[in-house]
């Protein structure tokens, strides 16, 4: 989790993922130069639970801070997950789940879609099966980006990682392109598994 300026709504994004189903994981989030009161809500959290790793940074942006997550991340699944989104709280199992029974090497889900205020307004349904996920490529992006859970050895071994190409605004899309020519087995857990927050500055909005 990247946050920059999240008080407003980081504590019920990291709540979603502390009350999560499945429990063996590690929490790590960066704290992008925030401003604002983030970095305090986050390590009042942190006293609480021993499975946040919090790392305080200048401003990076997000496509170097994702970049700095996976090489530091120490599982097997990476889950992405936006400061200002919610988790359902059975999320991470399903997914976990649905990749090893297809084995996949990316996975998502469908997304609940709120505004600012919290109020649900849409719902985002993204193709189930790999080989829709890989037509849907031709015209729209196969996975909301925040509800993604990749698998690390994947990357690694295809040296992938966000940001690698000419193309800098919609860099999972990119990622998940050059996935795609190495081979990725795609995949969406067929259920809502995120509340996803469409703000003003949303790119997927603009």
């Amino acid at each position: 989790m990247s946050a920059y300026n999240a008080e407003d709504y980081i504590e019920d994004a990291i709540k979603s993922i502390l009350t999560q189903t499945y429990g063996n994981y590690e929490f790590i989030i960066f704290n992008d130069g925030s401003t604002d009161n983030t970095l305090g809500i986050v390590n009042e959290f942190a006293k609480q639970d021993k499975r946040i790793r919090i790392i305080d940074q200048k401003n990076m942006g997000l496509t170097k801070t994702l970049i700095k997550g996976v090489n530091l991340a120490k599982g097997q699944y990476i889950a992405r997950m936006d400061a200002d989104d919610v988790s359902d709280s059975y999320r991470l199992e399903r997914q976990i789940k649905h990749i090893e029974k297809y084995y996949l090497d990316i996975c998502g889900g469908h997304c609940l879609l709120l505004d600012k205020k919290g109020k649900i307004n849409g719902l985002n349904v993204v193709p189930i099966s790999h080989e829709m996920c890989i037509l849907s490529l031709m015209f729209k992006v196969p996975f909301a980006h925040p509800s993604v859970m990749i698998r690390k050895q994947f990357l690694v071994e295809n040296c992938l990682e966000y940001g690698q190409s000419k193309y800098k605004l919609a860099e999972d899309l990119d990622l998940w392109l050059r996935m795609h020519r190495c081979g990725a087995r795609f995949g969406n857990v067929d259920g809502v598994v995120l509340k996803y927050r469409m703000l003003g500055d949303s790119l997927s909005k603009v």
